[in-house]
């Protein structure tokens, strides 16, 4: 059985099952080179299936959590004629009724060889409401056709927050969970969270918490003047970490993060957002006049503003200390209202998550509330899938259908499974360099040169977890400066995170758990050993590291404490601003050629500018 996920939208990304097990997930930015790219390529599908020795026709099954048919032009979705058409399944709920009655209501459903027509988008499902429909699950199912192939392919169109759940439960140890999903979806508490419960091969919706918190997030992020949020949320919570928490905020969190339903006032969202915003801000978003010159200037970032013509303060304020103030309020809000919603989760199923919480969905993205929520709650166990926002969706659709509808056992995953998940490119069509010697990249490491790392398989998910980084020393407080003027070309108030070897972490840390996918921000008891890798709070987004997750990385690391005494290293992201993380050997040395950096290692060759050893 060979199963294909698909998530088109921002965050595009594709999956693969293969026999009973996910072999491979990858963004598609990756491929395309177009930072948070919503379309899915026919050409980099088949590359990144070929990597796998699986060509498209060879799918049995293809899964989505999304839908929209202007971003895949080059296949068309049917509901079977023997299905039951979405319309009539769904038709009880009338938000849903709006993206799912597509024809006019003197038209007929379409009948076509392949099934009856559907909507160009579908954006996600509900639960059933109607009596008839109660037993239905969380999604429909669909034929298929992709141009240039002369088969129609069974399909599955699983819910959004399904997806999301699915991603992380079925891909952790645990047996039974409880399960909380978080994101920015906008609009509608179905659509913004979920809670579950999973137990073996089951995932079944728990209750809807009507946490909505994610939006507001999002569209602050813009109106602090850093940007889109779906690109630069991390910004914000940077950017926290210098101001400071108003006693408005501390006192009034609880009924400002209430669910949607039960809110005193406005329930419309964007209203909501732009009042909420403006008891932290005492600045209004009111609507201006023209387009802002991010959108008429071509801005790369332009198309994910949500609000176009509203902007309480410009890029120039965003770093003034008001705004900081502003920013931290807003994290302590989502700080206090995570722990608060996945406390209030553990009490409702205590008696049957076996202390596990799995979390998913973008505004689990957020590494500060991580901590939190795994440290102040009653949750003994926590489990993350690294790709939690939505490009996890694709592969949580996939397990979606291989463990809840054709029941196959779960399989066992090791860090190193979830987190190299993409293509092992081939660099022997790159010339140059000398066999890689880890003593020599240590040393240069001790003598604060830069170095680009590209090694096997990309990464799952949005953060660098040791194949494609930037590595740094982390003992001269400089670093930090010198990596963001020379090699990130970012926000100077964005911090960088370390990479520490596992046994070592509690020594310099405030943790007593791993974190391998670099999602949480955690105290640092030695901060001034390490100053370039510590934040203005002394904190750091720390990633664990073994040696069954990263052999080579481990030993450079051990071969860098054996000169510095210090078990740790910065670890970034393998892009600069605007550009996604790289994925080919030819993406790492354009990126090393025009880059004001030392040395490039890719695999087991290197790279040394102006050296002796070269």
């Amino acid at each position: 059985m060979i199963i294909l996920g698909l998530h088109m939208g921002h965050d595009a990304a594709m999956a693969l099952i293969k026999d009973g097990k996910l072999v491979g997930t990858s963004s598609t930015e990756r491929f395309t080179r177009k930072k948070k790219d919503s379309t899915i390529d026919k050409d980099f599908l088949e590359t990144f299936l070929g990597n796998w020795n699986v060509a498209l026709e060879d799918v049995d099954m293809i899964t989505f959590s999304t839908w929209t048919a202007s971003l895949v032009p080059w296949m068309q979705i049917y509901s079977p004629k023997d299905a039951i058409y979405p319309l009539s399944q769904y038709g009880t709920w009338s938000a849903q009724t709006k993206i799912l009655n597509h024809l006019p209501d003197q038209e007929k459903v379409i009948e076509t060889p392949y099934g009856y027509s559907m909507p160009s988008m579908i954006h996600r499902t509900c639960m059933p409401t109607s009596s008839a429909d109660i037993n239905m699950d969380n999604g429909f199912w669909l034929n298929i056709r992709i141009d240039g192939i002369d088969k129609t392919f069974n399909g599955y169109f699983c819910d959004h927050h399904i997806s999301h759940a699915a991603s992380t439960f079925y891909t952790s140890d645990f047996e039974k969970a409880a399960i909380f999903t978080a994101d920015a979806s906008m609009h509608h508490e179905e659509a913004s969270c979920g809670m579950f419960v999973g137990d073996g091969v089951q995932l079944m919706q728990f209750k809807n918490p009507g946490y909505m918190f994610g939006n507001f997030y999002d569209i602050a992020t813009e109106h602090l003047g850093i940007g889109p949020g779906v690109v630069k949320a991390g910004s914000l919570m940077g950017l926290a970490a210098y101001g400071r928490i108003s006693k408005k905020a501390h006192d009034n969190w609880k009924d400002w993060t209430s669910p949607q339903s039960i809110r005193k006032f406005d329930k419309e969202e964007h209203r909501y957002i732009d009042w909420l915003f403006t008891q932290l801000s005492g600045r209004f978003p009111m609507v201006t006049f023209g387009v802002r010159n991010a959108i008429k200037d071509n801005n790369k970032d332009a198309e994910h503003y949500t609000r176009r013509w509203q902007e309480p303060y410009t890029n120039e304020e965003s770093t003034t200390q008001e705004a900081m103030d502003v920013a931290a309020d807003i994290q302590f809000l989502t700080e206090r209202s995570l722990v608060e919603y996945t406390q209030q989760l553990f009490e409702e199923t205590k008696t049957f998550n076996g202390g596990n919480l799995c979390v998913a969905g973008g505004t689990f993205l957020n590494c500060n509330a991580n901590y939190k929520v795994q440290t102040e709650t009653d949750f003994e166990r926590m489990h993350m899938f690294p790709a939690c926002g939505d490009d996890g969706t694709a592969a949580g659709s996939a397990l979606y259908y291989l463990h809840y509808h054709l029941k196959y056992p779960r399989q066992k995953y090791t860090t190193s499974e979830l987190a190299y998940t993409g293509v092992v490119w081939y660099d022997r069509h790159i010339e140059g360099g000398i066999e890689l010697d880890l003593d020599v990249v240590a040393k240069h490491l001790n003598d604060d040169k830069i170095i680009c790392w590209y090694d096997g398989a990309s990464e799952n998910g949005p953060r660098a977890l040791g194949h494609r980084s930037f590595l740094a020393s982390p003992k001269n407080n400089s670093m930090k400066d010198k990596m963001n003027a020379r090699v990130k070309f970012r926000e100077w108030y964005r911090p960088f995170a370390p990479i520490v070897l596992a046994e070592k972490a509690q020594d310099w840390f405030v943790m007593d758990f791993e974190t391998p996918f670099m999602l949480h921000t955690v105290p640092c008891k030695k901060p001034f050993d390490i100053p370039a890798a510590v934040h203005i709070d002394n904190s750091a987004r720390v990633q664990t590291l073994t040696k069954e997750h990263n052999e080579k990385l481990y030993t450079l690391i051990e071969k860098f404490e054996s000169i510095s005494g210090v078990p740790v290293l910065i670890n970034t992201s393998l892009n600069v601003k605007g550009e996604p993380i790289v994925e080919s050997p030819n993406d790492a040395l354009d990126l090393f050629e025009r880059s004001d950096v030392d040395v490039l290692v890719i695999n087991n060759r290197m790279w040394i500018k102006d050296a002796k050893e070269q």
